[in-house]
């Protein structure tokens, strides 16, 4: 520093705050080099949604479409400043992901054919619009599968959504937003994965709730779980947006095609499967089986549909049959409703170039690059080996169908297509959902049982066939428990599956003992109620004994416990922690108890009402069958009587009959209130 002049204040070093007064360049040096905006910090990192839109050129929708086929979705920064609070932000690195892909120049191209499109459609140039229908562009997704699923285990591991979404596709129906051919494509896309799933023996878990039915199949070891809604009709919400699940649905085909070839050409079948056969399609899974074992070893190209031919998007030159079946108006319809559907429904992804694309994964010398050996036997395959199920018309067959057939079952139904009728003597197993039998079933054969369908998804849940007793027709069945809950884990295993572990094991569930105090419950039913209040209160009082005697046992033990003298000695913090930590267990002990006390108190219930025995005199038997009797007898008589009317005449005459006869009495009553009006009054 050298010399300092005496009495002048010692000059502030450059280490000082920014905030001092110092001069510019002093400043600099200690700020450093001065950064442009957007260059670092937030700005640098993330956009905002309308920025990504500026910088790519496209439209909201075209943004949007591009962010699913793509898989970006946005990002949420670690400190967002507070004039940004609320908006989108997206990577900068995923925008430029996107700024490099062939799918903008499509949508650019498909934007300038719809300008073309309503100037010819302004001008009601139905010429102009024919040529413009015979070059409209078009795309395709293949790519994108490639690119986000470069490994196949990859594809397998993200299927979960694609075949939920596909299958729900496949129960809506085609109206408005969602056109008929996307719901068929994806009914016959649910179709072939059903039979791949049956034909490999792959299914291990299902199970239904109130949201639908949900299965769980294993295939190359990996779980993939898909839900299936219930066979009712779809009422379309007003507050979905159908456009951007239409999107998803867009990729989800292309992705479960691929999918679906890999998995045929590693069996040695070729994809996709068409039967031709007609009268023996029913639209299920056993018309496509057939199709597949009776084409394996044989000759398959009457049953498998061969791959589409190639053809050009940009191709001027077509027959004038193709130009006659062009829907010329709806080219030159409103102008409004074509832009109101462009992007989505006009430029779907042609699907002529799916087998192509996918043939790339076929190495050269023509083996497949999945392991064609043979499906190897499980326990699943042999689970119901030798059974033959008929399913009735209430049941829903697509369900049980696919868990009979993965198990190795035979299936028959009520409808066409189907194998056997009703009356075959092959039949094992009738499964219906009814309270009782109908009268016409009788002169099916006895060597078969009559089952919910709930005993086929029980008995594939649990690995063995359970006892069909308490599966019976009119019974009310055990409860269906779930295969994803860990009894162990959970702290709780229900009654019932108790019962079938120890039935798994060869041991006798423990129902010998409840029938046989049952039986002498009902030997002595005159009880006096007097007793049985008392009893009851006894009960009560006892129960309140047992519950104190545990709280004050639990005290005891809490006061001798190592762990709490343990606690005494933790910090502060690590005893908040413990607490915690035991507040959560005991909260999870506490749901178990709840649960086992409900048990108890249904069991008790159950119990309750099977000890009540009407008891009634003879006298009132009696008046009781008297009764019955005369009723019966007089809607004999009414039968008899409406037959003897009803001989000889049809239907139109009776109809006549009964319209002639109440016109006769309303002019009856017509008649009296006129003359009762002209009466005259008396004085």
């Amino acid at each position: 520093m050298g010399n300092r002049v005496k009495g002048r204040t010692k000059k502030k070093s450059i280490k000082a705050a920014k905030s001092s007064s110092m001069s510019s360049t002093r400043r600099l040096s200690r700020m450093g080099k001065k950064l442009k905006a957007g260059n670092a910090g937030l700005q640098a990192t993330f956009l905002t949604r309308s920025a990504c839109l500026k910088r790519l050129q496209v439209t909201l929708k075209d943004f949007r479409r591009l962010c699913i086929l793509k898989g970006v979705y946005p990002r949420t920064p670690s400190k967002t400043p507070m004039n940004k609070k609320g908006q989108t932000f997206y990577h900068i690195k995923d925008i430029t992901y996107i700024a490099h892909e062939p799918l903008l120049e499509s949508f650019r191209d498909f934007k300038a054919y719809m300008k073309k499109v309503r100037k010819a459609a302004g001008k009601d140039s139905k010429d102009e619009a024919m040529r413009l229908a015979l070059n409209k562009p078009s795309y395709t997704l293949h790519h994108l599968v490639k690119e986000r699923y470069p490994r196949f285990s990859d594809a397998l591991g993200d299927l979960d959504d694609a075949l939920s979404m596909v299958v729900l596709f496949a129960s809506l129906p085609g109206a408005g937003k969602i056109k008929s051919d996307v719901v068929e494509r994806c009914r016959n896309l649910h179709r072939s994965w059903n039979a791949y799933v049956s034909m490999t023996n792959s299914m291990t878990k299902s199970f239904v709730s109130v949201k639908g039915i949900y299965f769980e199949a294993e295939v190359q070891n990996v779980p993939i779980r898909w839900v299936v809604p219930h066979a009712f009709t779809q009422n379309l919400p007003k507050d979905v947006d159908f456009r951007v699940m239409s999107t998803f649905v867009e990729f989800y085909e292309v992705l479960v095609n691929f999918v679906l070839f890999k998995l045929y050409s590693g069996l040695g079948l070729r994809y996709p499967v068409k039967v031709v056969e007609e009268g023996k399609d029913d639209g299920g899974i056993s018309s496509l089986l057939r199709v597949l074992r009776e084409g394996a070893g044989g000759d398959v190209a009457d049953a498998i549909a061969p791959p589409p031919p190639r053809t050009s998007t940009k191709s001027s030159s077509s027959s004038s049959a193709s130009t006659s079946m062009l829907d010329v108006d709806a080219i030159v319809g409103d102008a409004s409703d074509a832009d109101d559907s462009d992007e989505e429904d006009e430029a779907a992804p042609v699907a002529s170039s799916l087998t192509e694309a996918l043939s790339a994964t076929v190495s050269s010398d023509g083996t497949t690059l999945v392991d064609t050996a043979a499906v190897d036997e499980t326990p699943r395959a042999s689970l119901f080996k030798g059974l033959t199920f008929f399913i009735s018309r209430e049941v829903p067959k697509h369900i049980v169908e696919l868990v009979a057939l993965s198990y190795g079952a035979s299936c028959g139904w009520e409808g066409k297509g189907s194998p056997i009728m009703a009356e075959d003597p092959a039949i094992t197993h009738f499964i219906m959902d009814r309270p009782s039998l109908p009268a016409t079933y009788a002169s099916h054969p006895k060597n078969r049982e009559y089952v919910q369908p709930q005993w086929v998804l029980d008995s594939a849940n649990f690995g063995f066939l359970l006892p069909v007793s308490k599966y019976g027709v009119g019974v009310a069945p055990p409860p269906h428990l779930s295969p994803w809950v860990d009894n162990e884990k959970e702290g709780y295993t229900p009654r019932y599956a108790e019962e079938v572990d120890k039935l798994r094991r060869g041991e006798i569930p423990d129902e010998a003992e409840d029938s046989d105090s049952d039986s002498d419950e009902e030997a002595a039913p005159e009880v006096a109620a007097s007793d049985e209040d008392s009893s009851e209160s006894d009960d009560e009082d006892q129960d309140e004994q047992e519950a104190e005697a545990k709280q004050t046992e639990k005290k005891a033990k809490q006061a001798d416990d190592p762990k709490e003298l343990a606690k005494s000695m933790m910090s502060k913090k690590a005893a908040r922690l413990y607490g915690r930590m035991q507040h959560g267990l005991d909260e999870r002990q506490s749901g178990i108890e709840r649960l086992v006390q409900k048990r108890d108190a249904i069991e008790k219930q159950q119990r309750k009402d099977k000890r009540k025995i009407v008891i009634i005199s003879k006298d009132e038997e009696d008046e009781i069958d008297m009764k019955a009797k005369s009723g019966l007898r007089r809607v004999e008589e009414k039968i008899q009587g409406r037959k003897k009317d009803e001989k000889g005449s049809s239907a139109q005459k009776q109809k006549a009959k009964r319209l002639k006869d109440e016109r006769v009495q309303l002019n009856r009553q017509f008649d009296k209130q006129i003359k009762s009006l002209k009466k005259p009054k008396k004085k």
